[in-house]
């Protein structure tokens, strides 16, 4: 058994892992929505983090738990789906409008939703430390919003979106969190938006047929790390450490964004988007510290 000094390290890595992953992941999927639509990338995107965790499955011998699975939980998988299908559909229609890293900074949206629908269905009782960091949530998305170019204003709207359905997504799941496997509940998650976004975009005319080697690749990567490793790596964080601390790590993603968007791409956000994003950001830091210095009932 690992000393807890391990298990701190090995937490604390995979948990920047996890971040790593989304914030570069992030960039492959700028990249790939320069030449597509977001519901052409979501539809091959989820499509390789299926395949992917299916091989996974395999490698470990975990593929009974991963696709067995009953009539009523496949029903529950695909509603969690379409809520999520929302949810992407509007954090990259948002990353097409705006920065990788300011709508990384938007993302961190997702925690305020959770612990307002949690309050609002689960009847979770709100308090004072996610108080303070809601105000300074709000504050940050009014930092951005404020005077911000008609493009801007679109992008956080969307994002914020997409904060919300990802929240209502989790609290959706936290229902039901002892039900579903979570392996069985990453692949189907996947394997249904995939079909989702190519059915819809095929009934409307918006889906494309990928052709080009090159475009393919970045798929894949965004395909790897958005929907695999960045939650790989959570799920081997949790393991080692308590939420809170991985989730205050997890913070870091923008960060990772914004200096690979300059090494690739050769983009940075405006001052401006910065200040708002770091508000945003401490205040979901505010929250869980607080959580952490909470102590046990």
């Amino acid at each position: 058994m690992a000393s807890p000094e391990k298990s701190r390290w090995r937490g604390d890595f995979w948990a920047i892992v996890s971040a790593f992953a989304t914030g570069t992941g992030l960039i492959a999927a700028k990249a790939a929505l320069r030449t597509i639509n977001p519901i052409t990338m979501n539809g091959y995107m989820f499509f390789v983090g299926a395949i992917i965790i299916f091989c996974d499955a395999v490698i470990n011998d975990k593929v009974k738990e991963t696709i067995r699975v009953r009539p009523g939980q496949l029903l529950f998988l695909l509603i969690v789906s379409i809520i999520f299908c929302g949810a992407t559909f509007c954090l990259f229609s948002a990353l097409s409008l705006s920065e990788p890293a300011t709508v990384s900074f938007l993302s961190r949206l997702e925690l305020v939703a959770t612990i307002a629908f949690a309050a609002l269905f689960l009847k979770e009782k709100i308090n004072l430390s996610e108080s303070t960091g809601l105000i300074l949530v709000v504050a940050g998305i009014f930092v951005m919003r404020y005077n911000a170019s008609v493009e801007l204003s679109k992008a956080v709207t969307l994002a914020t979106a997409a904060g919300l359905l990802f929240g209502a997504g989790e609290v959706t799941i936290k229902s039901r969190i002892d039900w579903v496997n979570h392996r069985a509940l990453i692949f189907y998650r996947n394997l249904f938006m995939s079909a989702i976004f190519v059915l819809v975009g095929t009934a409307t005319g918006i889906f494309v047929w990928v052709n080009d080697v090159n475009l393919l690749l970045i798929l894949c990567v965004a395909g790897l790390f958005l929907p695999y490793m960045g939650r790989l790596g959570y799920l081997k964080a949790m393991q080692n450490i308590n939420v809170s601390r991985a989730s205050i790590i997890v913070q870091s993603q923008p960060f990772f964004a914004a200096g690979a968007a300059l090494v690739i791409l050769g983009t940075f956000p405006p001052a401006r988007e910065i200040i708002g994003g770091l508000l945003i950001m401490a205040g979901v830091v505010t929250i869980r510290l607080l959580e952490i210095r909470r102590p046990s009932l």
